[in-house]
């Protein structure tokens, strides 16, 4: 199952900065889609890899991206998951709300986007005069 690693033969060249003020010594050329300052994986396998985070997070990230021959920790799936902006918020057009007691006199109220029945925000109470606003 487990496949042959690929070898990228790259020539890059290593540039220089001749004032002697600049913190900056020497400067490496990037290569557009293929290496990204900084960063050890290419923009292909980071897409790969913030995927199996969102679809399966940690230990489940990390089992499927072993079976494609790339061996991180789990640690390292959820860190990168934690790294991926949040989407655009936006205003929802059908609101949901369900209040529900936890326990005793301990009340809640849950705000839900109806069309994506996706959780929007959640507070202490059921008092309509705060739904309202």
């Amino acid at each position: 199952m487990g496949g042959r690693p690929v070898l990228i033969e790259l020539s890059v060249r290593r540039l220089y900065c001749e004032n002697a003020a600049c913190a900056k010594v020497t400067f490496a050329e990037q290569v557009p889609g293929l290496t990204v300052r900084y960063q050890r994986r290419t923009p292909l396998l980071q897409q790969v890899v913030e995927a199996a985070g969102v679809l399966l997070a940690g230990r489940g990230g990390a089992r499927m991206l072993r079976v494609l021959n790339v061996t991180l920790s789990r640690c390292t799936v959820l860190s990168q998951l934690m790294r991926m902006p949040l989407p655009a918020l936006v205003t929802p057009r059908v609101l949901g709300a369900d209040d529900f007691a936890l326990y005793g006199d301990t009340y809640g109220t849950l705000l839900v986007d109806a069309t994506t029945r996706l959780p929007l925000t959640l507070w202490e109470g059921r008092d309509a005069e705060q739904l309202s606003r």
